[in-house]
């Protein structure tokens, strides 16, 4: 995120509460994102319409469809094919001082996006729902391909200065869907229409941000897609890794045993989708932990080693600032660690009265309990792949990637013919393998960063 961390620096410096307050704050909100945001407004949509609701069944399909199915699933999967190559490109054109090309990039993806999204989408979803009506398809479409777009335009914004005004954009736009879904939300598909409506107004708040940063004289550029030099093994991460984290969720949704049909041919899996569901908000903290330390202090220690790799620095220098990178990343892996667990202990100790509160059945406790620690495990695991990334290790991040692809859709079978009690360790068990292979990886990487860095480039 360019400036971030010389601001996220300049406010830590003060040292008050108030000031360790803000850092975390941003830093939360700017790595939880939309997706974070999507997942608490659902929530408290949920809450607030069962009373309203003639049947429980209507807030399942809503849950099901926005967060699940197309919202955050379908859409992460189909967009993660270009979010990771789109980053590194927006990263080599700031690098090489050509933010003219910004802008072009961003409207020639965002077309192929929409005109692809919708010519794979809207067959789909007219064969998933044939029952339901052609206004509920178009809004479903919808949806997809905006959260789509808003997963992309996430990208380039993050290389903005309006820390501020991105942070506003988010919570306006969710507020405004909470407030309009307490009001005016009665039915499954005017909710729908609602949370399509709020990812609008949050999309064009944010590409109007991005034209007031990158202006440029050509509005739409397709070089970003040049066979040639695109990231391709960066596109295959970015799809391994997002196919991995909802591999569990369809294995669950389309099992007999486990699955049942919620709307059209749409399935969902009501014993495991709520606990994973609640888990994946625990894992807030360490975000906006991992997020300062990246972007505050691991990245001006990386520019200072490569700045003195291609400058005339001395061994001592480049071995110094190699030293303070390992020690940024023990840092931050110690404070995550720490961090998790206090989450966990407290959230063992005081989930029960918490179900209890909001509630939530208690048959889903168990299984929360597993979805937590797995979920702490994913972050872990996400932030390794995070510095190979920042470490042009795009081999490795794939591999691991595949890795955890292919442990977490073979242990979750598994776990179905265990039986209920083994239900979500599947999930667990596949991060806690990819997590320590990746803390193996990126131990090995650091070790020979110098290496690499003069011999094998």
């Amino acid at each position: 995120m360019a400036g971030i961390g010389f601001k996220l620096r300049e406010i830590y410096a003060k040292e008050s509460l108030s000031a360790y307050i803000r850092v975390y704050g941003y830093s939360a909100l700017l790595s939880a994102g939309p997706w974070v945001s999507s997942i608490l407004a659902i929530l408290i949509i949920g809450f607030m319409k069962i009373s309203t609701f003639d049947s429980i069944s209507q807030i399942i399909e809503y849950q099901l469809l926005i967060t699940y199915a197309y919202a955050l699933a379908s859409s992460l999967l189909f967009s993660g094919v270009i979010q990771l190559p789109f980053t590194r490109y927006i990263a080599d054109r700031l690098y090489e001082k050509k933010p003219q090309m910004l802008t072009p990039a961003y409207f020639g993806a965002v077309i192929i996006t929409l005109l692809v999204g919708i010519f794979i989408m809207f067959p789909i979803t007219l064969y998933i729902f044939d029952d339901q009506s052609t206004i509920f398809v178009i809004l479903i479409v919808s949806m997809f391909v905006t959260m789509s777009l808003v997963w992309l335009t996430n990208i380039l914004v993050s290389s903005l200065k309006f820390y501020t005004q991105i942070l506003f954009a988010y919570i306006f736009s969710y507020l405004l869907i909470i407030f309009l879904s307490y009001f005016f939300g009665n039915y499954s598909i005017s909710l729908i229409a609602i949370f399509l409506f709020g990812n609008l107004i949050l999309l064009s708040i944010l590409i109007t941000l991005i034209l007031k940063s990158y202006p440029s004289e050509k509005l739409v550029d397709f070089t970003f897609f040049n066979p040639k030099k695109f990231y391709w093994r960066l596109a295959l991460a970015g799809v391994f890794y997002n196919a991995g984290a909802w591999v569990d969720k369809v294995i669950f949704w389309y099992h007999p045993l486990t699955g049942e049909a919620i709307i059209g041919k749409m399935h969902g899996s009501i014993i495991y989708d709520v606990p994973i569901f609640l888990a994946y908000l625990t894992i807030i903290p360490s975000m906006a932990i991992f997020f300062f330390r990246l972007e505050a202090f691991f990245s001006q220690k990386y520019d200072l080693f490569f700045d003195a790799v291609k400058t005339t620095g001395t061994l001592s220098a480049i071995k110094r600032y190699k030293s303070q990178m390992i020690e940024v990343i023990s840092t931050a892996i110690r404070e995550i660690l720490f961090i998790q667990a206090l989450v966990v202990i407290t959230l063992f100790i005081f989930a029960k009265n918490i179900f209890l509160l909001f509630n939530i059945p208690l048959l889903y406790l168990n299984l929360f309990y597993i979805d937590m620690i797995g979920a702490q495990l994913q972050l872990g695991f996400m932030s390794i792949l995070a510095l190979l990334y920042y470490l042009d290790k795009r081999l490795l991040a794939m591999w691991l990637s595949l890795l955890f692809l292919i442990l977490n859709a073979t242990l979750s079978y598994i776990s179905i013919f265990l039986g209920p009690s083994f239900f979500g360790y599947g999930y667990a068990i596949s991060l806690l393998i990819s997590f320590v292979l990746s803390l193996f990886v990126i131990r090995k990487v650091m070790k020979d960063l110098e290496y690499e860095t003069f011999l094998l480039r």
